[in-house]
């Protein structure tokens, strides 16, 4: 075992107890988390297909936001290993997802499976796959330096992309990823803070405009042409990567765009074009200071920050590094002097924004979200702004996702189900004010969050596996409904301004029993859990029970389920039923 592989190794175990769960399904877990992106606390249980029939097809994730859908499909080994025969069994599993006929999937016994074979292939026909983008993953934590091009698992890798990236799909990716992979994403998640100081030398001329220097009130900003290889210095002395702590890109590698940098970077016939066909990069930091000698010219700059140019800067470091960057090569930098964390916000938002992130990733530093973190410490909560923000010491129990509180809220309070449950990219667009910036009290975020997470687990303990085919697929997909409609029987009403009404719900509720985290590995779970039920779960109940009947009563909501939980007219359906008057 290699050091690398005891840093997974340590880190599956530390998840392991956190969770509560074995080192296989840990590991699955930190895989999906590093391979997606997202927050080790947010994944949904529904995602998880793995069930036997050899399909090796661990997880299927369908991400959507208002300009792209990704599905996400992973095998996850927690083995030191690739093998062909899993890769070819994967294969298979693809087939079944994307190729097989309905009457086929019907019979796989592999109930999750089929479901969610049935949703990929009911979005396909809503949208069309020339929409949407598949991103396959196999992982484990073997070396992917050892795969030959000439073995089999290379052969069957090249296989799959053949019969799959052919234009049918937006984009088509198979991703192998092993453990130099897994703790390069670590690391590049996980940045501790340091201050970057430097001395940027640049280009200066006292009879040329060669330094544009702007001042408009307090702020100062300063334009500049530097030396493509005092960028690399400061990114090849920065091994840990903090200097891209506040960018929200992370370097994609020596391709696509980054491949035509390098190009330009490398040759002697095109380095000078450099400076006029690449946008540059952007720096904030809290002093700069110019300092035009004309034998030394350079801006001393004070805990600097690359918002804006991870790729272009990298690329540079790397052609450094091979000794191929060509002397000539000099690059255009923007670098702004600000202590005002807002602004410096606003800096990464309007420099990232024309590159592919998430919208989570640009509200993460947003003031709403440091008063959201600060509030809920009040209930010992630990508020996830961005992923991988707290540390192993922080109980998984007490960490919430800022993303399912938004859901939850706009869900649960504002009563918008179908854009919580099936467009939450629209809590940090359209409804980001309205959700974190119309209250003042911390209680209804608190309350219909845990409320949430327990409609969840408690769907999942008693339907998911039911034989009835309309209570499954609602016990998968409808928690939000379902905690909307619970939290209007829990509090009688929908009177959100209860304060000490709400705040007695919580305290009783962190003061019930409550395993629905454990139920994995305690075989006495169930047992355990009905003898010492949550306060909830009768609200809970009920409110399933009544919006199963809901759906089954309207044959338009029972024919095609998927739709229904995405009408606005379920919505009001589900508000007429509520206050519809007793007879």
């Amino acid at each position: 075992m290699n050091l690398r592989q005891q840093i997974i190794r340590d880190r599956v175990e530390n998840i392991s107890t956190q969770l509560g769960e074995g080192l296989d399904y840990s590991f699955l877990r930190l895989a999906y988390s590093l391979f997606t992106n997202r927050s080790l606390f947010s994944f949904q249980s529904a995602d998880f297909v793995d069930g036997g029939q050899d399909k090796q097809i661990d997880v299927i994730t369908i991400e959507q936001s208002d300009n792209e859908i990704n599905i996400y499909i992973l095998q996850v080994k927690n083995e030191d290993s690739f093998s062909s025969n899993s890769l070819i069994a994967m294969h298979n599993g693809l087939n079944w997802i994307f190729n097989k006929s309905r009457s086929e999937i019907n019979k796989l016994s592999n109930i999750k499976f089929r479901d969610k074979i049935l949703e990929v292939r009911a979005l396909q026909s809503d949208v069309g796959p020339s929409n949407i983008n598949v991103i396959v993953g196999f992982i484990t934590h073997g070396d992917t330096k050892k795969i030959r091009p000439k073995d089999e698992f290379s052969q069957e890798k090249k296989s799959i992309e053949e019969h799959y990236d052919n234009g049918t799909y937006a984009s088509f990716k198979l991703l192998v990823w092993g453990v130099d992979e897994l703790v390069s994403q670590i690391n590049m998640l996980e940045r501790s803070e340091r201050k970057i100081n430097a001395d940027l030398r640049i280009r200066y001329d006292a009879n040329n405009p060669s330094v544009i220097k702007y001042y408009s009130s307090e702020l100062k900003g300063l334009v500049c042409t530097v030396s493509a290889y005092e960028i690399a210095d400061i990114v090849n002395n920065d091994p840990e990567g903090y200097v891209f702590d506040s960018n929200i890109r992370k370097y994609k590698g020596k391709k696509g765009v980054n491949k035509d940098i390098l190009k330009t970077a490398t040759s002697i016939e095109t380095a000078y074009q450099f400076w006029f066909l690449n946008n540059g990069l952007t720096i904030v930091c809290d002093n700069f200071d110019p300092v035009t000698d004309p034998d030394h010219p350079h801006v001393k700059i004070k805990n600097m920050q690359i918002v804006n140019g991870c790729q272009t800067a990298t690329t540079l470091a790397e052609a450094a590094k091979s000794g191929k960057l060509i002397k000539d090569t000099r690059v255009v930098v923007r670098i702004y002097e600000t202590i005002d964390s807002s602004l410096v916000d606003q800096i990464v938002l309007t420099t990232n924004n024309q590159n592919r992130i998430t919208a989570r990733d640009l509200k993460s530093n947003h003031p709403t979200q440091f008063d959201m973190e600060k509030s809920f410490l009040k209930y010992e909560f630990y508020y996830e702004r961005k992923p991988y923000q707290y540390k192993k010491d922080v109980a998984v129990s007490k960490i919430v996702v800022n993303e399912v509180v938004a859901q939850s809220y706009l869900a649960v309070v504002l009563k918008k189900i179908s854009d919580a449950s099936r467009r939450k990219y629209k809590v940090w667009d359209e409804y980001f004010e309205e959700i974190f910036a119309g209250r003042s009290e911390i209680e209804p975020y608190i309350f219909s969050y845990l409320l949430y997470k327990q409609v969840v687990g408690w769907l999942e303990l008693y339907y998911e596996d039911s034989s009835d085919d309309l209570v499954r697929k609602l016990a998968k997909t409808s928690d939000f409904h379902v905690s909307r409609i619970a939290a209007f029987y829990c509090l009688g009403g929908d009177n959100w301004r209860d304060s000490k009404k709400i705040t007695n719900l919580i305290e009783t509720y962190l003061k019930s029993p409550n395993f629905l985290e454990r139920k994995r590995m305690d075989k006495d779970f169930i047992k355990k859990y009905e003898e010492n039920p949550n306060f909830l779960d009768v609200y809970i109940d009920k409110a399933f029970k009544k919006f199963v009947s809901l759906i089954r009563n309207k044959k338009k909501y029972a024919i095609d389920v998927e739709n229904a939980l995405k009408s606005y007219t379920l919505d009001e359906d589900i508000q007429s039923m509520l206050y519809k008057p007793k007879k």
